[in-house]
């Protein structure tokens, strides 16, 4: 499963805009109001509807809708296009409308689509949103944990493309289900096991061992101790949350699979890849997501220079008020500052600062070295940044120079 293009037009704040997305990571960056989250929330609309005509997610619990509310102001209806791929064969979408919407899909043959979705490994899109650190209470009906955890394809979709918290509950059924199967020598609940710990130990390398005790308590261990998933910080459980959803989707969507992290597919929506993320995490967090899981596609909005220098250009895409999206020339690689300024057009540092050294700057244009030199040591109470060090030398070769 793999999304080409998106096309918007009078959805909400885009007029007519179009996305073009690469396999591998894909990011989303603008100010707020941009847009970012508009085209994450296109993409989880429209394949709310798309994905039943070609899997077997037949689950009200998915189910989405454009609104009256989604069209932009002045006019009467909007269009999303999508342009994907599953199961190796080329799709394009067209949704439209205003009062009621009208789905086309091409090829629409109904040989083709009943083969996509009697196939065992579903096609899948997974949509994670700012809540998702989120803990709150919610399980699965005890009748339903057998199919959730013993191979049903149709348990990968349920709520996959809302936005939702983190059910702890819900997650330890499925583990204990697992565990339970395990008991009985069933095979795929012991690669299931594998696959989570596999994922969870890669991606933090601090903890191991995740596992339930008792009957609802989820823990692992790090640097020696045994947390609760509730003891972890915002950043470690949103991170935990999103890697558990998205291993148990896997797992369930493609149950034929010896290595459902390598080789399972699916569409990551990501809004805030950097939501409660420590800055060493989030140089960390692109490579982290893409190794583990290889053949998955991400679409992830960010405000994070950290990760956008972790980045190729060729997979951002750059969202300003009255343009196009377009993708920079530059940013795997640049540090924060550069970023920041050059592509977040945000300065580095705070206003004051700012203002105070361009104060400077004008003051040895005007060759007032003196005034310059006094406002240089002022800001020095600060820290003798490198700004500060780059300006003394300016005067120092002016005045040594005569120019």
């Amino acid at each position: 499963m793999e999304i080409n293009r998106l096309r918007l037009r009078n959805f909400r704040g885009f007029k007519d805009a179009e996305f073009h997305f690469n396999p591998g990571m894909n990011l989303i960056v603008g100010i707020n109001g941009a847009g970012k989250s508009t085209v994450l929330d296109a993409l989880s609309i429209a394949f709310s509807k798309i994905l039943p005509k070609f899997t077997v997610s037949d689950s009200k619990d998915n189910r989405l809708s454009f609104t009256a509310n989604d069209i932009t102001i002045g006019y009467k209806k909007l269009e999303v296009d999508v342009d994907f791929q599953a199961s190796g064969i080329p799709f394009e979408c067209n949704i439209s409308g205003g009062k009621s919407y009208n789905l086309k899909i091409k090829p629409d043959s109904k040989h083709i689509l009943d083969t996509i979705k009697n196939e065992k490994n579903q096609p899948l899109v997974v949509y994670f949103a700012t809540q998702r650190s989120i803990v709150t209470p919610g399980a699965y009906k005890e009748k339903d944990m057998y199919n959730m955890a013993s191979g049903d394809p149709s348990a990968a979709f349920p709520e996959a493309l809302k936005p939702r918290n983190l059910r702890l509950t819900e997650f330890t059924d499925w583990y204990l289900a697992q565990n339970a199967l395990l008991n009985e020598n069933y095979s795929p609940a012991k690669r299931s096991i594998e696959a989570l710990n596999k994922a969870v130990t890669s991606f933090l390398d601090q903890f191991t061992n995740l596992r339930v005790v008792g009957k609802s308590d989820l823990v692992l261990d790090k640097d020696g101790l045994t947390l609760n998933i509730n003891q972890l910080s915002e950043g470690e459980r949103g991170i935990l949350a999103l890697i558990l959803d998205l291993v148990k989707r896997l797992l369930q969507a493609n149950p034929d699979l010896e290595d459902p992290l390598k080789d399972g597919k699916a569409v990551v929506l990501i809004d805030e890849l950097d939501l409660h993320l420590h800055p060493r995490w989030q140089r960390m967090v692109v490579k982290k997501l893409t190794d583990i899981f290889p053949s998955c596609q991400f679409i992830a909005t960010t405000h994070s220079p950290q990760i956008i220098g972790e980045v190729d250009p060729g997979n951002i895409i750059l969202l300003e008020k009255d343009q196009a999206p377009y993708r920079p020339d530059q940013s795997l690689g640049m540090d924060s500052n550069w970023i920041l300024r050059f592509l977040m057009e945000t300065s580095e540092r705070d206003r004051n600062t700012q203002e105070r050294l361009e104060h400077i700057e004008s003051l040895i244009q005007n060759r007032k070295f003196s005034e310059a030199n006094q406002e240089i040591n002022s800001l020095r109470e600060l820290g003798n940044f490198a700004e500060l060090v780059r300006l003394q030398t300016r005067i120092d070769r002016i005045s040594r120079l005569g120019k």
